[in-house]
């Protein structure tokens, strides 16, 4: 029987395991294999799309971790995949080539220019196949983005024409032009990068409307080989913006950008964001965020697991290779937080290999736990009073948006009876007793 003490074997589990990349099929080395959760968002995300036919503008939010990129991949892979949706789909990925955390709204335009462009590759490689009206028609507007790009970006073109020199960052970066198409997702792929890391002063600004109107042509164009189905955008890792202006220039400042592109538009939002004094501003733009939820957190001295948990255990095959206890534990400390889960289970098994253990032991979860408590260490008096008083209340949201973030303090649980439950991550509890001991010390 295979064990954690064996190398090889130790290899294949954590081949099965990755917390930082969204879950997929299961199907390559480094992929936690998604699994159906509870909720109706997916449901209400088709509902978007098919009555607001290319018109959908969606912000999916919720707490780092949770899913929302692997629900957002999942969705697109049913429609895409398996030939449940008609049209044009593009995922727009903004973590693909650059850093999100200060991106504006004009590098995140530039990544959807970018992934539309890439996504087009078919049609390109087919083109002989389409009428010629319509090949014609895409042969100008591909001549037209590149020199409008061209023209935005000063680049310099060399002696002959053949290559175009842009400068980024100061340094210089030469695009051979003799394929349109993959200069085009060069130029937009490395423009959408300098954007992301870049300081303010360095940028280009909002992009021009000419910008706009050639994504649009792009758009129409797909639309007409699609037979009138206008196309749909899934922006995903925009959430993971955490520079307060860049996020509201990009949910905010500039949504009248976002209704001009002819597609339905879903866009992940970072939660903190849409709490607080840009709450209003967001909704009366976007309408409500669709909220993706931590999953059910099991209760600690039971022996009875939420479906899901087992079921991730099972796809890594490490259901016969951790103890009851041991799997409960971690459950119950990720907070229902689907990466934190993956990332113990991850850290558990080399636990259990470097004790010797066959299998995860209660020792080597709670190994795991311990050092996981430590990112809660920098937590002042001001971080343990609010979480104190939300504890007792279950209400103050909009004063703990700092806790929301990791390493995450408050779990924003799904709503009951119209309220938004507020819970303690569990990984604070202990920390928070101690408060609480100290706190009655201090009074006597």
């Amino acid at each position: 029987m295979a064990t954690l003490t064996d190398m090889e074997h130790l290899r294949r589990v954590l081949a099965r395991l990755s917390a930082e990349r969204p879950a997929g099929l299961g199907e390559h080395d480094g992929e936690t294999k998604h699994q159906e959760r509870e909720g109706d968002l997916l449901r209400r995300l088709g509902l978007e799309i098919q009555s607001r036919e290319g018109k959908a503008r969606v912000l999916v939010t919720g707490q780092i971790g949770v899913g929302k990129s692997s629900e957002l991949r999942h969705f697109f892979r049913q429609r895409v995949t398996e030939k449940r949706a008609a049209g044009f789909w593009v995922y727009c990925d903004l973590e693909k080539e650059e850093h999100p955390e200060r991106c504006g709204a004009t590098g995140v335009f530039l990544t959807v220019f970018r992934d539309c462009w890439a996504a087009t590759r078919f049609l390109r490689e087919n083109l002989a196949k389409q009428p010629e009206t319509i090949r014609n028609k895409f042969l100008r507007l591909e001549d037209e983005i590149l020199e409008r790009l061209i023209d935005w970006l000063k680049g310099e073109r060399s002696a002959d024409g053949e290559a175009v020199t842009f400068r980024f960052g100061g340094m210089d970066f030469p695009v051979f032009l003799r394929d349109k198409g993959s200069a085009l997702y060069l130029i937009l792929g490395k423009a959408s990068q300098h954007e992301a890391v870049s300081e303010r002063s360095e940028r280009f600004g909002l992009v021009p409307d000419s910008l706009v109107n050639l994504l649009n042509k792009l758009l129409r164009w797909v639309t007409e080989v699609h037979r009138g189905r206008p196309p749909v955008l899934i922006v995903d890792h925009v959430d993971k913006i955490r520079d307060p202006s860049s996020a509201r220039e990009v949910l905010v400042e500039v949504v009248p950008q976002w209704q001009r592109i002819e597609a339905s538009i879903i866009m992940t939002a970072p939660y903190e964001y849409t709490l607080g004094e840009m709450r209003h501003s967001v909704e009366s733009s976007w309408g409500k965020p669709l909220m993706v939820y931590p999953l059910e957190i099991p209760q600690l001295d039971s022996r009875t697991l939420p479906p899901i948990y087992m079921m991730i255990v099972e796809s890594c095959g490490l259901v016969t290779l951790i103890s009851v206890e041991g799997l409960q534990h971690l459950a119950y400390y990720s907070g229902g937080i689907p990466r934190s889960f993956v990332q113990f289970l991850i850290q558990a098994t080399k636990e259990a290999h470097l004790a010797g253990h066959k299998r995860i032991e209660p020792a080597d979860a709670e190994a795991v736990i311990h050092n996981a408590e430590k990112a809660y260490q920098d937590y002042g008096m001001k971080e343990m009073e609010i979480l104190d008083q939300i504890d007792e209340k279950k209400m103050g949201l909009a004063h703990a948006v700092t806790l929301l973030r990791s390493p995450i303090g408050l779990l924003v649980m799904p709503a009951e009876a119209g309220e938004q439950p507020l819970r303690v991550h569990p990984l604070v509890e202990r920390l928070l007793d101690r408060y609480r001991i100290q706190k009655e010390r201090a009074a006597v």
